[in-house]
């Protein structure tokens, strides 16, 4: 019998590649989004509901069963967006995970897997950060990524649902929404550069970021599927372990569309962090390990977004 998992978001950037993924390896999926902000329309020989996690009375009427465990994705993802429009991450994040975590009790499924965020860590006094690292969050998304893990280790434990937080770094590659400017430092350096020579960045050159590839992140997520008794009830890290700086990443994407470009400062971002990247040692503890150096991944999405 085919193993049975719903991804919320499932129609999203990381979503929409776990799913396909599944898929493959013979995996019954079930998409539960709103369809606000999807990459994917459809996803061939996958359920799709249309649902909005943020009305726990319209997901009580959803029917599934059997299923073994919750893939949860959907979110508000982007820091500066949290600034203009606070109230949605709470409505979105934190009563969506709610929302969520009530219908995984309601509908007997007994594991949660949460995507989070390394923004929950805030700016740190050391840039190496891991699980064990004081939280302190700078934009009202972190806040309420933040928000959502305690309520899970709460509420998943009153419940007894299994859970798995991982707090995911910058991710980018083939599939991320290029028409986005407020999230996906990568996604939004690629554009920049091919169509510009003088880079305006809002912050300093010298803030740094870990950068994971798009299927790293995708079968990290797999693994935790798969390796219950390794990752019951923990958060992870999913990072590279490596720090890019801002201003390598501009020149590395330069490089690779043969041009000069000049970049200048233009204030800042609102809840931007300087730096910090990720020990990724308890993940790996695992057995999981990230393929992608960051070389190898950007030719991957620049190859991408150059068709």
């Amino acid at each position: 019998m085919k193993k049975k998992v719903l991804i919320t978001g499932g129609l999203g950037f990381i979503g929409s590649k776990i799913c396909e993924k599944l898929l493959k390896q013979n995996y019954e999926v079930i998409i539960l989004d709103n369809f606000y902000s999807n990459i994917k329309k459809k996803i061939p020989n996958c359920k799709l509901v249309k649902g909005d996690i943020t009305n726990f009375s319209s997901l009580k009427k959803i029917k599934v069963k059997n299923i073994d465990s919750v893939i949860h994705l959907a979110a508000q993802s982007s820091g500066p967006k949290s600034f203009l429009h606070p109230a949605e991450d709470i409505n979105i994040n934190i009563i969506g995970t709610i929302n969520i975590i009530k219908f995984c009790n309601l509908k007997k499924i007994k594991r949660l897997i949460f995507s989070s965020s390394f923004t929950v860590y805030g700016n740190p006094i050391m840039p190496i950060v891991s699980e064990t690292d004081y939280c302190s969050p700078r934009s009202f998304y972190a806040v309420s990524k933040f928000a959502c893990e305690n309520y899970i280790k709460l509420l998943c434990n009153k419940y007894k649902i299994d859970w798995v937080i991982l707090r995911l770094f910058n991710v980018y590659g083939p599939g991320q929404d290029m028409t986005r400017m407020d999230q996906g430092i990568v996604s939004i350096f690629l554009k920049l550069v091919k169509k510009n020579n003088i880079i305006k960045i809002t912050g300093k050159k010298d803030r740094f970021r870990d950068l994971i590839f798009i299927e790293d992140v995708v079968n990290a997520f797999i693994h935790c599927l798969q390796k219950k008794k390794n990752t019951k009830n923990e958060i992870f890290n999913l990072g590279t372990g490596k720090k890019t700086y801002i201003h390598e990443i501009i020149k590395k994407i330069a490089i690779l569309y043969n041009k000069k470009v000049k970049i200048k400062e233009i204030g800042v971002t609102p809840g931007d962090i300087h730096g910090c990247y990720s020990d990724s040692s308890k993940l790996k503890k695992t057995g999981f390990y990230c393929k992608f150096s960051f070389d190898k991944g950007l030719k991957i999405f620049k190859e991408w977004f150059d068709k």
